[in-house]
């Protein structure tokens, strides 16, 4: 007590120089109401810098009775980190009743903090952000609860938008998982309805995080919205699997068959989870593709054909999302993918370019190098020059599957599998001793506009 009269005792001394604004009406009524105010707010702001939260939230209290609720923000700020201090210190105690009591007063600094401070200079939506906040508390302290703190998170996010915090992107796609789960217990409708919205607002939530990603270089917020980031990954594969999404996702296009952007969320995720072999893809690529012809709409589309096999309508739109995609973020993918159609079609320099235009993007591209085998290795004929050129092509294409499996081990099993096939195809001793060569020599494939490896240089080898 000694301690805390001197404190206020040198606060009153040096009230006068400290020079409070000219209008003190904002700390009470009275000259004496203000005096006491101000007084208040210093003690506990002193012990605030001391980190001495235990005393700074006793003299935050008698802030709080003697102050004006409309003092100034930092009152129910600073009181809701001295609270959340007490918690902690009674949960260590075991003291049940004392956290009950310290919760609900937290809720109380968020609601006064809502009520007098709805918007600010710096935070025209103040309200949204502390009402994040409040829901943030609400999941922490009572997780057999999650429906409210959905609730809560819900109703800011729909006020922030883009703008949200990490936290309130990833705090309400994580108690939207929680919610839905305790819901469908009871209630499969309702249950279902809510995982609909799960799917969908994924790809919402993510491009949200993006955004903030792209408009900051703030290293600590960069890792906040990816840490948000894989979080709502984490839940969204828990929901994500096809066989339970399609039929979802089918309803809620009948039931809303006129919502497009319904429909470009929906084409969007059964892309990123490649749930294309279903009766709803090709539809829904189809009817967003007429009404917004973009590259990952004509992309899809040609998915879609290419999983029925009709190659030639799929190479027709990949070819499509590959001109409306320059310089866009699934390009690679896209030049990847028409490359392979191509090859699939026995086109085999259209496959060529295609790859080769991914890995003048990405060098260290394996698949574009198993892409360049397999053109070259569909083809024997197109190389036939009346001696071993026909043969000669799978010593080449050998040549880029070993590349390709030296570049990434995920890929390992599939090019060794290709190589076998391709040492099957090389020529007998007999053959090269006809032609006066012999094994280990180097080779260079005659200059023809129809192989797809002319000019090539390779190294003679036998089965």
């Amino acid at each position: 007590m000694t301690i805390i009269k001197n404190i206020s005792l040198a606060v009153i001394m040096l009230l006068p120089t400290i020079g409070f604004a000219q209008d003190d009406t904002k700390y009470g009524d009275t000259p004496e109401q203000q005096l006491l105010c101000q007084e208040a707010l210093s003690v506990y702001t002193s012990y605030k810098k001391q980190k001495d939260y235990a005393e700074a939230y006793q003299q935050w209290e008698k802030a709080c009775e003697i102050c004006p609720p409309e003092v100034n923000e930092s009152l129910y700020a600073n009181g809701a980190i001295f609270i959340k201090a007490e918690i902690k210190i009674a949960k260590a105690a075991g003291d049940d009743v004392r956290v009950a009591v310290m919760i609900d007063s937290l809720m109380w600094a968020y609601d006064m903090r809502m009520e007098y401070f709805p918007s600010t200079t710096r935070k025209p939506k103040n309200r949204c952000h502390i009402l994040g906040n409040k829901a943030s508390s609400i999941y922490k302290y009572n997780k057999s609860d999650p429906e409210t703190a959905f609730l809560l998170f819900k109703e800011a996010l729909n006020c922030l938008g883009a703008k949200s915090s990490a936290a309130i992107l990833s705090n309400y796609y994580v108690t939207a998982f929680y919610s839905m789960k305790a819901i469908n217990k009871t209630d499969k409708v309702e249950g279902a309805i809510r995982k609909t919205a799960m799917l969908t607002d994924y790809l919402m939530l993510m491009e949200y995080a993006n955004t903030a990603i792209a408009d900051t270089d703030k290293e600590k917020t960069i890792k906040s919205y990816n840490s948000a980031k894989a979080n709502i990954e984490s839940s969204f594969i828990k929901i994500a699997k096809c066989d339970e999404m399609v039929p979802v996702l089918q309803a809620n296009i009948d039931a809303n068959p006129d919502d497009f952007e319904l429909k470009k969320k929906v084409l969007s995720l059964l892309v990123k989870r490649e749930c294309t072999e279903n009766d709803l893809f090709l539809p829904i690529a189809t009817a967003v593709y007429e009404t917004e012809p973009t590259a990952e709409a004509a992309y899809a589309i040609g998915m879609g054909y290419a999983k029925i096999s009709d190659f030639a309508m799929s190479f027709k739109y990949m070819e499509e999302a590959v001109m409306n995609c320059e310089g866009c973020d699934d390009q690679l993918k896209y030049l990847l993918k028409t490359g392979q159609i191509a090859s699939r079609l026995k086109k085999s320099n259209t496959a060529r370019r295609y790859a080769r235009q991914v890995l003048a993007l990405d060098p260290s591209s394996a698949e574009a190098y198993m892409l360049i085998g397999d053109a070259i290795a569909g083809t024997p004929s197109l190389c036939d020059d009346g001696a071993l050129g026909a043969r000669a092509v799978y010593w080449v294409a050998h040549d880029y599957y070993s590349r390709a499996k030296n570049m990434n081990s995920d890929l390992a099993k599939a090019a060794s599998a290709k190589m076998k096939n391709m040492e099957k195809q090389f020529p007998t001793i007999e053959d090269i001793f006809n032609f006066g060569l012999q094994a280990g020599a180097s080779f260079t494939m005659k200059e023809s506009g129809a192989c797809p490896c002319s000019g090539e240089t390779t190294t003679i080898r036998v089965r």
